[in-house]
């Protein structure tokens, strides 16, 4: 059920359901990155390669064994170029803080994302030459 309906449903007047809650429980994030991907049409080895990380790593990453950094879901964000409100949600699901733009690294992140740039040119405007 999509959250939408879920606070449809609290609107309405009567018994509040508690089991319709527990048994809508929010996705995993690696079902999530995976659905982006597909949609992208790119292969988890792609962005492996493109990320520049270990390879049991970044399979860890997508299979859930391990949940990747807050910098590390904004790349796979940016090489996906999913827009901010998919970034933040991919970030809330990982329990990491969600874009927020006062925050300068974050705005850069934002302005970035909204500016089309380019993986590497996004990865050298955000944290800086050599820092990736």
């Amino acid at each position: 059920m999509l959250t939408t309906e879920l606070e449809d449903r609290l609107k309405t007047p009567g018994v509040f359901d508690e089991e319709l809650i527990e048994n809508n429980a929010p996705p995993e994030l690696t079902d999530v990155l995976s659905k982006y991907i597909d949609e992208k049409k790119i292969s988890k080895a792609d962005v492996i390669r493109i990320l520049n990380v270990d390879r049991n790593y970044g399979y860890q990453m997508f299979n859930g064994t391990r949940t990747p950094t807050r910098n590390c879901l904004i790349q796979i964000s940016l090489i996906l170029k999913l827009d901010t409100d998919r970034i933040s949600y991919l970030l809330q699901l990982a329990g990491k803080s969600p874009l927020y733009v006062r925050n300068i690294v974050d705005a850069r992140v934002f302005y970035a994302v909204k500016h089309n740039m380019e993986y590497f040119d996004a990865l050298d405007f955000i944290w800086g030459r050599g820092t990736f």
